[in-house]
């Protein structure tokens, strides 16, 4: 019998994937933990195959919680949930190795088939980060909002970065610190790790968004990957027609892009300065963020924050679709779905849905001043949208009230 730990502070999710995770799998054995420190205690009595945590938990983090099992139950294997979206994550496991990456909301089925593989292989988790992205496992860190110090070392080099609330606010590497130091450690190839919470950061050397940071160590591997692709060619000493030497400088002219060149190509022919301007150009607000674990469920393609009054607050929806329009409408639905639960003695409004051909649209009250709508195509997963409106409710009241 092999046995699988579900890790995750949301009893509905716990719930969800113990009864339904070893479906047709009649050798494994499906155990939940509500925290990380519940589930050391799990795995210091029994024997566990696999561990299946959320990354951001009160408490121990997920992260915290991978380190942990990394050095005490070192033939565990590990996969990472989390309900954050990000152009990272999208779509793919973005970690190799024994520790894997699925992003909320799965596919059941999908987790499965992971799962499944796992057990078969019984690689467990080998205490190294080799062929694992320290970019990810940075990021996982600023999800978590932790202060800690991440220890990364390799051969007989050595680096750490520091988090403030998330942030990454200070990196040291041999005699280099800042920005540097932060490069040079995630061009380690690589090593072992070690997060060590509540470390406060000596100094702040670092005062760039962590959007910011990894988007330049992106173009600065893109940079990287092809220089080593197209190694520089001979130039020619002479220039036949006008008889000059060709390493001479003529005038800067402004160069233009190419009609057919996609914005990643251009990458690195952007400068610092128009490196900060486009990260904060293309970042969503926070509600949008919030948002869009809505519209990262398959099958839906809108969702709205819209005030009591029917003024549109926030919304991400599909090319077409007028989010405006959606909030003067849905406020007349809302209000009378609100004064048919009075009438019949029901009590508050939690959520309710107009099932279409299309599909359905429902709406959840969040705070007292606005609701969510969310619209979505037939097939769609409910329990997914359900789950996600529970726990995103309160979130969004916060940050809207900001």
């Amino acid at each position: 019998m092999k046995r699988v730990l579900v890790v995750d502070d949301e009893e509905d999710m716990l719930w969800m994937l113990q009864r339904n995770l070893n479906k047709g799998m009649q050798d494994v054995e499906i155990l939940a933990a509500k925290s990380g420190e519940e589930a050391l205690a799990l795995l210091s009595d029994i024997t566990v195959n696999l561990v299946i945590t959320d990354i951001n938990m009160p408490g121990m983090n997920g992260l915290d919680l991978l380190i942990e099992i990394n050095n005490r139950f070192p033939d565990t294997g590990v996969i990472i949930m989390t309900a954050y979206p990000s152009n990272a994550y999208e779509n793919k496991a973005m970690m190799s190795g024994s520790l894997r990456f699925i992003e909320k909301p799965f596919d059941i089925k999908e987790v499965r088939a992971i799962v499944e593989e796992v057990l078969k292989e019984n690689e467990g988790f080998q205490g190294t980060v080799d062929g694992i992205d320290l970019i990810d496992i940075v990021q996982f860190n600023s999800l978590s909002r932790a202060t800690a110090a991440l220890k990364v070392t390799t051969g007989n080099r050595e680096g750490m970065i520091f988090f403030k609330d998330g942030s990454v606010v200070h990196a040291m590497c041999g005699r280099e610190i800042g920005e540097n130091a932060f490069f040079t450690i995630l061009s380690f190839n690589g090593g072992s790790l070690q997060n060590i919470r509540g470390v406060q950061p000596p100094v702040v050397s670092i005062n760039k968004s962590i959007e910011a940071l990894l988007f330049e160590t992106a173009v600065k591997n893109d940079e990287k990957a092809s220089s080593k692709n197209n190694p520089p060619q001979a130039t020619p000493q002479t220039d036949p027609v006008a008889g000059r030497s060709d390493d001479k400088q003529s005038p800067a002219a402004p160069v233009a892009e190419p009609e057919n060149t996609t914005r990643e190509e251009n990458l690195t022919n952007i400068t610092d300065n128009q490196l900060t301007t486009f990260t904060e150009e293309f970042e969503m607000t926070e509600i949008q963020k919030i948002l869009a674990e809505f519209t990262n469920i398959e099958g839906v393609h809108t969702a709205c924050l819209v005030g009591r009054d029917g003024f549109l607050l926030d919304s991400l929806a599909r090319a077409g679709i007028d989010s405006e329009m959606i909030g003067a409408i849905a406020s007349s639905g809302f209000g009378s779905a609100e004064s048919m639960g009075n009438q019949l003695g029901q009590g508050d409004l939690r959520m309710t849905m107009f099932e279409f051909a299309n599909g359905p649209v429902m709406f959840a009250p969040v705070g007292e001043e606005a609701f969510l709508v969310i619209v979505a195509d037939q097939e769609t997963n409910l329990g997914w949208i359900r789950i996600s409106i529970k726990k995103n409710s309160k979130k969004i009241q916060q940050v809207a009230a900001l």
